[in-house]
This record gives structure tokens, C-alpha cells and sequence, in this order.
């Protein structure tokens, strides 16, 4: 009799231990938490017995290979690793942890709920699709602090688009064909540092077999950070900026303002969106362009943000003069480059990706106004310089003109310009940053500003132009520009926007003349010196 009911104890606590832990599991694929940017789902959830985990899910099925970094505070990029797997990739979550204890400490000096705060994960990634084809992929998806420090599991799921074509079957053959496996010597191991080469079962990247001899060996292409071409913490990220010509004693002031308080109430997020290009390096180089994703988000519930306006009065305003606001923040320029390895070796390709990511100052996101006397230039202030880059790079896309005053909000340039809200009102920091090389301009443009919303279209910024009362009559026309680069987003390729132009203030019927020093004519498009 004893026997009989140890056997039915014992079979109890099996059906209680195995009712638990299918309770547990039942409960752990229920997300507490869901998000969506720009196509890249990010669920977390609550973790049991397990301990948390971190995963990937890649774009399609497929071997991927990863390199993970994390935005930090001030500006900087924390290497997290590099990362293999099939169809999934899992992320070290300790690493994941040491990141967000800096934003930790960050945000709880400057008095800020860290769970109001998403820093941006920078995926760099290849994956071989099922007809040998190698992929890559660049996406940064903001991942919650305080979620992270709660030890939520995270799940990011990458969206199909995000993934294009590095190198079809055929040309992975006839590429790497020559270059079998071979022992580390010269220039091939040069470039082992301490984290190189990356920590992964490189037995399971992409098999190449050589017709002739049928001998078949591991392929792997991973992105290495190369350099970080310029990290500029404290810098002002210019939000609007204007060349200002004709009869500026007309003027009796121009008023600026960012909306932010009015969307509080929407529960929207704040985000600074990160640009991305790739350029091949094959015999066909070209450049691709997209918006990698958000490098920043800030919840506006959870943290207040308030609503800021600058005025510039007319009487500090000179012809010719570049205007604007920008607020405090820091912005990063990395340089990733493809790498060839198989175990024994490996090689630098000429396969480039530039990424720029940015983030405000949170505990000051006050607009600051500029007035630069003098035409731009490289060698001008933070609102002369960006005018140059955009004179340089851009192309001019949308004009209005009205009578007394000139009022645009960033939504005209949204409709005119068919491009997102996110893309709105669209910072061209590097024109701000000291990096010698700015051929890169046309290739990585933007970090756009905008609210994490896909149903309703939200004006960002507003711009007014106002003229004395005695000069009601007299004109004001202004031309803005958009990139002449399109970037891909959703299926679709759209061209960055923002609150850039030239305006023309004229009380005598005067057309604008063209600017001796580039040749540009504000407004009539022409670049022809006249």
C-alpha cells in the first residue's frame, strides 16, 4: 500500500512540475510588451525559469552572421560582439546589460526615468538565403533601458525588406573560388585585434566548393567596425537653417518653433532616425542608400517635453545671412567594412557601409537660434556650414512665396516632396562635423527627427518670416531643398526633406540675384553662374 501511493506522490509532482513548466512556457510567449519601427518588431516578455534571452529573428531563413553595437551616451558605439545562427540569431544579454547600466547611471543623473529612453542596437549583418545568394542587412532598432535592467527577454524581428543582395550564388563562387583555405601569414592577418577573429562556429557560414577539385570550405563575411570617423558629444544638431537675401531691413523678425509639448498627450515617441549607405565594391560600385532605422527614441508620456520657440529680430539680420535653430545633442559617423574569413585568414573587401547616428541632449531640448552674417561656407559657423552642405549636395525641390510674410510648416515639405513625417525635418549634421573627406556627404546625408507614428501625419516644425507693417506689401519667396539621394523604406525610395532653403525678401518687384561665389541662384533653380 505504501508503494502505491509513493507512485501516485511521484506521479503528482511529475504532472505538477510538467503543468508548471508548460504554464511557464504558456506565459512566457505571451509579449508584455510590443513595439514597431519602421517594420522591425520589438516584443518583450517576461522571463521564467530560464533567465532572460536575447534574439534576432533574421529578415528571411537563412545562416546570418551579426555584429551587434549599442549607442551610448555620449555619442560613442559599444561593441557588443559578433553573432552566428540559422533562421535566429541569440545575443549575449550579460553584454547587453553592462550597455544599459551605462545609460542607467546617464539618465539617473540627469533625473530621467530610464524606461522613457531607447538607445539604438545597431545590427550589421549578412545571411545566405536557400538559393546561396548572400544578403546584408542594416537596421537599428531602439531597445528600452529600464526593460533590459528588468531582465525582460527581448525578441526583435526584422522586417523582409530590410534585407538586399551583396552577392548572388554565382558570384560568391567566382569570387572566393581562388582564395581556399590557407594558414594566417602577410597582410591577411593584419587585421586581428583582440575582439578579431569574432568569436562564432565559422564551420556553418557559407560553404564554397571549387568544380575542379570538389573541395568545399567555409565562407564568412562579417562587418567590422573600421573606424569611428567622428563622434562630435555637445554639438548642435541643426534642425532649420536658411540663406537670407534681399532687402533684410524689411524684415521684423522670424520665429521658430519645435511642437513638441502638444504631443505629449498622444503618447508618441521622439525619435531620431539613423541613415545608412553601403557602397559595393565590386566592378558595378554603387552606392545604397536607406533610413537604417531609429538610433533614438524618447517616450513624450514618460518624459515631458516641452514645447520651444527662438525669435531672431530682423534687426540682427544682414544681406546675405544664414539663420536657424538646432538643439544640443551628439552625433556618431562609423565607418563598418566587409571582411572575408575562413578560419585560418582573413581579408578586408572593398565593401563599405557609413552609418550616422544621433541623440538629443534630454535634459535640454530647447531650440537655439544662430544668425551667421556672410554667404555659406565650410569655413563659417554650425548654420553656414550646413547651408553650404546642403547648397552642395542637395537640390532644390519645393518653393512658396507669400506677401508680408512666408509661413511653412514641415508637413508642406512632407506633401511636396512626398517623403515621411519621420524624414521631415531632417538634420544635415555632417555638414556640421569635422571630417575632411566630405565626399561622403552625398552617400550619408540625414539624421531625420520625427514622432513613431504611421497613421497620422504630425508637423514637427514651423517657420515664420514677418515683415515690418510700412513693408506688408513686399514679397517673401523661398526656395528649400531635398537629397538627391533617395533612401529606401517599406518597399518604397523617398527623398530626405527638411527646414533648408534659401529666402528672398523683396519690397521693389527685384528677382533674387544669383550668388557670385557658387553660381547658385536661390530661387530660380539655375546653377549656372549668370
Amino acid at each position: 500500500m505504501g508503494d502505491i501511493v509513493r507512485r501516485i506522490l511521484i506521479i503528482l509532482a511529475m504532472v505538477l512540475l510538467l503543468g508548471s513548466a508548460v504554464l511557464g512556457v504558456a506565459v512566457y510567449s505571451i509579449p508584455v510588451d510590443s513595439k514597431e519601427y519602421l517594420g522591425a518588431k520589438v516584443e518583450y516578455r517576461q522571463s521564467f525559469i530560464f533567465g532572460p534571452n536575447f534574439e534576432i529573428e533574421l529578415p528571411q531563413k537563412g545562416y546570418g552572421i551579426v555584429t551587434v553595437s549599442l549607442l551610448l551616451p555620449n555619442g560613442s558605439l559599444m561593441d557588443l560582439g559578433t553573432f552566428s545562427g540559422q533562421d535566429k540569431i541569440k545575443i549575449s544579454y550579460g553584454r547587453l546589460v553592462k550597455a544599459a547600466e551605462i545609460w542607467d547611471l546617464h539618465l539617473k543623473t540627469a533625473n530621467i526615468d530610464p524606461s522613457a529612453v531607447s538607445p539604438s542596437l545597431l545590427l550589421m549583418g549578412t545571411l545566405q538565403d536557400e538559393n546561396g545568394n548572400v544578403k546584408y542587412f542594416i537596421k537599428a532598432v531602439p531597445i528600452n533601458v529600464g526593460k533590459v535592467l528588468e531582465g525582460r527577454s527581448i525578441q526583435v524581428k526584422l522586417p523582409r525588406e530590410s534585407s538586399k543582395t551583396l552577392y548572388s550564388g554565382a558570384q560568391i563562387r567566382e569570387k572566393f573560388r581562388p582564395a581556399g583555405p590557407q594558414k594566417a601569414n602577410g597582410d591577411a592577418a593584419s587585421a586581428a585585434t583582440e575582439n578579431w577573429p569574432p568569436s562564432f562556429d565559422y564551420d556553418q557560414c557559407y560553404p564554397v566548393c571549387d568544380p575542379w577539385t570538389g573541395i568545399c570550405y567555409p565562407i564568412c563575411l562579417v562587418w567590422k567596425l573600421e573606424e569611428v570617423i567622428t563622434s562630435a558629444p555637445d554639438t548642435i544638431i541643426p534642425l532649420a537653417a536658411f540663406q537670407v537675401t534681399g532687402n533684410t531691413n524689411a524684415i521684423n523678425a522670424v520665429v521658430i518653433t519645435a511642437l513638441y509639448k502638444q504631443k505629449t498627450v498622444q503618447n508618441l515617441e521622439l525619435s531620431f532616425s539613423a541613415a545608412a549607405a553601403l557602397e559595393k565594391g565590386d566592378s558595378s560600385s554603387s552606392i545604397e542608400a536607406e533610413v537604417a532605422g531609429f538610433s533614438y527614441t524618447i517616450n513624450t508620456k514618460d518624459l515631458s517635453i516641452p514645447g520651444s520657440d527662438t525669435l531672431i529680430w530682423g534687426s540682427r539680420i544682414t544681406s546675405p545671412s544664414v539663420i536657424g535653430a538646432g538643439i544640443k545633442g551628439n552625433v556618431v559617423l562609423a565607418k563598418y567594412r566587409l571582411y572575408w574569413w575562413n578560419g585560418f585568414s582573413s581579408l578586408p573587401l572593398g565593401d563599405v557601409a557609413y552609418v550616422i547616428l544621433g541623440k538629443p541632449d534630454e535634459g535640454d531640448m530647447n531650440l537655439r537660434s544662430f544668425v551667421e552674417p556672410g554667404w555659406p561656407g565650410q569655413d563659417g559657423g554650425i548654420m553656414r556650414k550646413t547651408m553650404w552642405f546642403v547648397h552642395s549636395y542637395w537640390e532644390p525641390s519645393f518653393y512658396k512665396e507669400e506677401t508680408g510674410r512666408l509661413v511653412v510648416y514641415d508637413l508642406n515639405y512632407v506633401q511636396s516632396t512626398q517623403t515621411l513625417p519621420l524624414f521631415a525635418a531632417s538634420a544635415a549634421v555632417l555638414g556640421t562635423l569635422s571630417y575632411s573627406n566630405l565626399e561622403l556627404a552625398p552617400f550619408v546625408m540625414a539624421v531625420g527627427v520625427g514622432f513613431n507614428t504611421d497613421s497620422v501625419q504630425y508637423s514637427l516644425l514651423h517657420v515664420a518670416f514677418l515683415l515690418k507693417e510700412e513693408y506688408q506689401d513686399g514679397l517673401v519667396a523661398g526656395k528649400v531643398y531635398s537629397s538627391k539621394i533617395k533612401f529606401h523604406y517599406n518597399g518604397n525610395e523617398y527623398k530626405l526633406a527638411g527646414m533648408y532653403g534659401d529666402v528672398y525678401v523683396s519690397t521693389g518687384g527685384n528677382l533674387p540675384p544669383c550668388e557670385k561665389r557658387t553660381g547658385i541662384c536661390p530661387l530660380s533653380g539655375d546653377s549656372d553662374s549668370q
